[in-house]
């Protein structure tokens, strides 16, 4: 943590001299709310010109990975904070909001906690140990947390999980947990691929009007919006709508919008791929727009620049280049048509 804002006080004012010179126009100047990126405290530390970007184009700050189950509690008795901590002091440094990623899911759980034997009680007391932990660590100094991420099938069927198998109404106990453990902290359901898949956005709706009922504490929603540019339009927009409609925060949460989805190894970033891309940012940036004021959490990008971006390690897919900075870190057209078309508006 203190080398990372070491290098800040040592390398970071250069870079923003040099983005500064001229006219130009920071995407997050023309906002009214937070643009945000998740980020890795490795390439933070490491990666001057990540680093960089992360401190001047964004004003929301989360952890792409080092907040989740398996990195944050790797044994039952032991919490690791230090990277989370890391990415907290460096969002306090640029006075970046930061927003807390994941409290719950069904994937990248520790070890010990697949091996975990016990009754219904015990599975009970693991996890709002967990939670509470790490909300109370944070309490106040993280906004919004996702406390419960992608619980839903795309057929709207609760996703089978250690916490589903083993804690009936799993859900509702983990907002009521991380509410008591932090009570001005907004609370997060966080889901992807609604558009398109009517049953599963019908599921999560079900639940928020079910929260609404028991006096369960929900605030928001986030969408991920992992999408790409073969993403149908409409789709997108009406779960926009049907989310805003709940009348909760709405987070477009992990943003991406995929060049080379179906991985062609003969793939050409050409200029028509890169209008559809732009076209898709500012089909997203246009709906959040349209949201209420009051509801507008903020629009969060997964990772930095295209050469972080998990598309590429996780479908083991390189051609893609699905983020608003390319590999240099440099700002992509989409960026400043983004800026154009939000100024006309």
């Amino acid at each position: 943590m203190k080398r990372i804002l070491l290098l800040l006080l040592l390398g970071f004012t250069p870079f923003l001299q040099a983005q500064n010179s001229g006219s130009a126009i920071y995407l997050k100047q023309i906002l009214s709310y937070p643009l945000g990126a998740s980020v890795n405290p490795r390439l933070l530390e490491e990666n001057a010109s990540y680093r960089a970007l992360a401190s001047s184009e964004f004003t929301s700050l989360t952890a792409e990975n080092h907040m989740k189950m398996a990195l944050i509690h790797p044994e039952a008795n032991r919490f690791d904070f230090s990277k989370g901590d890391e990415i907290l002091a460096f969002a306090k440094y640029n006075k970046s909001r930061v927003h807390g990623h994941t409290l719950v899911w069904h994937n990248q759980t520790a070890t010990w906690m697949k091996e975990f034997q016990g009754d219904q009680q015990a599975w009970e007391n693991l996890l709002k140990n967990h939670i509470q932990t790490i909300v109370k660590h944070y309490q106040g100094q993280i906004a919004g947390w996702d406390v419960v991420n992608e619980a839903f099938l795309d057929d709207g069927s609760l996703r089978p999980s250690l916490w589903a198998d083993h804690i009936p109404d799993y859900l509702a106990k983990s907002f009521i947990w991380a509410h008591e453990a932090d009570p001005k902290a907004l609370l997060f359901y966080n889901d992807y691929g609604q558009d398109g898949k009517p049953k599963k956005m019908e599921a999560i709706l079900n639940m928020v009007q079910d929260f609404k009922k028991r006096e369960i504490p929900i605030h928001g929603l986030g969408l991920q919006m992992h999408i790409s540019i073969q993403s149908n339009n409409e789709e997108i927009k009406k779960v926009i709508e049907q989310s805003t409609a709940t009348g909760l925060s709405i987070h477009l949460s992990e943003v991406d919008v995929a060049v080379n989805p179906k991985n062609n190894p003969d793939f050409v970033l050409d200029s028509i791929v890169q209008k559809a891309q732009s076209d898709k940012f500012q089909l997203l940036f246009t709906s959040f727009a349209n949201i209420p004021a009051s509801q507008q959490y903020g629009i969060t990008f997964w990772n930095v620049g295209d050469k972080d971006s998990w598309l590429r390690g996780y479908f083991k897919r390189p051609k893609e280049y699905p983020l608003l900075f390319d590999e240099a870190y440099q700002r992509k057209g989409a960026y400043g048509e983004l800026i154009e078309e939000i100024k006309r508006k």
